[in-house]
């Protein structure tokens, strides 16, 4: 949600939200489970600042936390389970939590990991000076006392709501109860670091650290160890046998070589070099019906941001135009005619968003409250569209209507999603009312224009928690820093509010309603106009038999390093 964070997102394409799978030439022994995989370049092992959901995942396998989060023994659910935590963390009031950690952690060098290790840890996670991105998981998700002061330099680190009660146990305070999937959600990205060589990588003035840069400032403490990194070529990892979590494991090494295109990658697949490749376009047609074929599911939502306060283009404030423009996408014909395997979005919250108790596994859009919200046919309603349309055209003085939309340079999908919309548009509008004019942008440059209000419509998505939707409402309340979307509800601040440190915390039913209302209210103000969700298609070897029966769950996706690898 912090800027840089927010430039990073938007390089993610749609058709490269998923992480592939190649290895070098090594030759192992058939009692080897090699899980063989390719993605982009990784600058950094810091987990405090990788940002990238490369850089992330690659983390997840060197680094552990207090819990970790698997996919359960039928791959049907996820799980939280114990990781350097000994047991789940425990609490009287869902303020408090003790947890307590095992009391043989150490990272691959021998060093010892104990309570101290997360006090100081967490104490540079949180550093005023190093303005480490991944803070905002102790006062964002969960609100730590004084963690977010403390961040800000308004306050000493002996203020901070995190305790070291003994060598093994920890306590964290926070401002206001809170769900416990919400606290152990967090407490599976809570990574430690190597105290000495975090303080052997310090500049001089204390704001940055080479940690991590290199095989040698990379220690392991995680259910894998870094054994081998060629920058921008290529990264292995071991099996740590030390690991709470390395029985939960099937995957004994993992090998990732930095491979950027989707054509080399679809051939390495074909040639047998790759366990899995994600497919779109003309490829996905040749791979349509492949019974080996299976979807991720995205967190993310894509669409045309609008500029509702547009002081240069007036009738963008206009209610009735902006509902014209969400009935009158015709969404199919770009996740399916452009993308070939997304999945239409009419609406804001993701398909993979859940709610409720996480022992039921109940996902948002299948709830009742959910789908009654949208209703049917409300992916593309073009006589309603007609309607607000026709509304805002007398609105306008019966002048003809133009706007202007920004889509990313050097992306053909998002071109083409760009010349479908306008065809769309014009063709069900009139081109003798409507206009549309298309401006190729660099997203950067895109995303400096939307905080700044000069657009008309112009792409981009945000990231959501699969776990904590509430808390992805933080981009639509009326303070947030960077507002590309213009909405200003003081309704839709108040939900949020009491959903995410309020009084409906600790209400599973009460906070679902609130989170319909919230979403319903973006539905009527229409802020951004939403198009589709990514649905990458993966297609995985024969020798990949799969956890989850190709099942996508959140946070663990397919389960790979739980799946058998059969040679």
């Amino acid at each position: 949600m912090f800027r840089g964070f927010r430039k990073t997102l938007v390089f993610f394409l749609p058709v490269m939200m998923i992480l592939l799978i190649t290895v070098g030439n090594e030759v192992y022994g058939d009692e080897i489970k090699v899980y063989r995989s390719a993605s982009t370049s990784v600058e950094s092992f810091n987990p405090y600042a990788g940002v990238s959901y490369e850089a992330r995942t690659l983390q997840g396998y060197i680094y552990s936390s207090l819990l970790g989060i698997v996919a359960d023994e039928k791959g049907e659910r996820i799980k939280f389970v114990p990781a350097q935590a000994r047991e789940l963390p425990t609490t009287e009031d869902n303020i408090s939590w003790i947890v307590k950690l095992r009391k043989d952690l150490q990272w691959t060098d021998g060093t010892a990991i104990t309570a101290d290790t997360y006090k100081y840890s967490l104490k540079m996670l949180l550093d005023p000076k190093q303005a480490n991105y991944v803070a905002f998981l102790l006062f964002d998700n969960i609100p730590v006392v004084n963690a977010k002061r403390y961040f800000k330099n308004e306050v000493g680190w002996d203020e901070v709501g995190i305790k070291v009660i003994d060598k093994y146990t920890l306590k964290f305070t926070l401002e206001t109860a809170m769900p416990t999937v919400d606290v152990y959600s967090v407490f599976t990205s809570l990574f430690p670091v190597h105290k000495e060589l975090y303080e052997a990588g310090m500049n001089e003035d204390r704001t940055e650290t080479s940690y991590g840069t290199d095989l040698e400032s990379t220690p392991s403490c995680g259910a894998y160890r870094l054994t081998k990194w060629i920058r921008d070529q290529y990264r292995e990892f071991d099996k740590n046998q030390n690991s709470p979590l390395a029985d939960i494991y099937k995957v004994d090494r993992i090998g990732s070589r930095v491979v950027l295109e989707s054509a080399t990658r679809l051939q390495m697949f074909e040639n047998n070099e790759l366990d899995g490749v994600s497919v779109s376009g003309n490829n996905f047609d040749r791979y349509s019906e492949d019974p080996r074929l299976v979807y991720s599911e995205a967190n993310t939502v894509w669409g045309f941001y609008i500029n509702s306060a547009s002081k240069t283009n007036p009738i963008l404030q206009n209610n009735d135009f902006r509902k014209a423009l969400f009935y009158g996408m015709n969404r199919d014909a770009i996740s399916k005619g452009v993308f070939k395997t997304f999945k239409s979005a009419p609406y804001f919250i993701s398909t993979i968003c859940m709610v409720g108790s996480i022992e039921r596994g109940q996902k948002y859009r299948e709830t009742s409250a959910a789908r009654n919200l949208l209703g049917e046919g409300i992916t593309y309603k073009a006589d309603l569209a007609l309607e607000y349309f026709e509304k805002a055209y007398q609105a306008n003085g019966n002048k003809k209507i133009t706007i202007e939309i920004f889509y990313f340079d050097g992306s053909e999908g998002f071109k083409r999603l760009a010349e479908v919309a306008q065809q769309e548009y014009e063709q069900l509008f009139g081109r003798d009312k409507f206009k549309i004019k298309l401006r190729a942008v660099p997203a950067t440059a895109a995303y400096d224009a939307y905080e700044q209000g000069d657009f008309d419509l112009g792409i981009g998505a945000r990231s959501q928690n699969p776990l904590n939707p509430w808390s992805s409402m933080k981009v639509w309340t009326s303070d947030f820093p960077q507002k590309n979307d213009r909405m200003y509800d003081e309704t839709f601040d108040e939900l949020y509010e009491r959903t995410t440190t309020g009084d409906l915390l600790l209400d599973d039913q009460l906070r679902l309603d609130a989170l319909v209302e919230m979403e319903r209210i973006l539905l009527d103000y229409v802020p951004m106009v939403p198009i589709f969700q990514n649905d990458n298609a993966v297609i995985y070897q024969d020798r990949i038999r799969l956890h989850t029966k190709g099942r996508y769950l959140p946070e663990v996706g397919f389960a790979i390093l739980q799946s058998e690898i059969i040679d």
